[in-house]
């Protein structure tokens, strides 16, 4: 097989992350966001907060080929629900393998780079894994706020709750983290989660 063949089996399994339906909403209401459009849109965030990232020398390059690529695990896993303990365990274990058969479709050299950004980007230790990781946990924030109904809280979620999952944003940059906290006390406002 080709390197080519082997591109293009790669780019025709990226069109199921389109597939791949998230928990909140397009701002229309009219259907779930999917995973593909998630990974659109912290790219494009990315880009736009890139001066807020708080780490001098940021690789956005770097940064921005780890979120077009961090959930194409998806593809084989779904997605799992940022609060679902026991789905977040297993998820770790059966990404891992989605990892390495998605970006083994690929010629060697270009899927062990991959393979390697992603990995990158679940260890969150690099300051491109932490801002890129930022940019996918500020994101779900901003969409479930303007997408969500009044006192829309399914799952009885509480600020305490969402505040243990996103406070590490303020590692990354201290303004990201106030604009984190602004949109959690509007969604708080809106009833989507408990004042407590």
């Amino acid at each position: 097989m080709t390197n080519l063949t082997r591109e293009i089996e790669f780019i025709s399994e990226l069109e199921k992350l389109k597939t791949v339906y998230r928990y909140n909403k397009v701002i229309d209401q009219s259907r779930p966001e999917n995973s593909a459009e998630h990974s659109w849109h912290i790219a494009l965030m990315a880009l736009v907060f890139a001066d807020q990232a708080g780490s001098s020398g940021l690789d956005l390059l770097k940064v921005l080929k780890m979120l077009l690529i961090h959930d194409l695990v998806e593809i084989d896993c779904g997605d799992t629900f940022l609060y679902d303990q026991e789905g977040r365990s297993q998820a770790v274990i059966t990404e891992r393998e989605a990892a390495v058969r998605i970006f083994g479709l690929l010629p060697d050299n270009l899927g062990n780079e991959l393979f390697s950004l992603w990995q990158e980007f679940e260890e969150r230790e690099t300051p491109e894994a932490k801002y890129a990781a930022s940019m996918d946990a500020l994101q779900p924030l901003i969409n479930h706020l303007l997408s969500c109904k009044q006192d829309f809280n399914p799952d009885n979620m509480s600020k305490s709750a969402v505040i243990s999952k996103k406070e590490f944003i303020g590692e990354v940059s201290a303004s990201l983290w106030e604009i984190a906290q602004e949109t959690i006390d509007k969604s708080v406002e809106k009833g989507l989660y408990h004042p407590y």
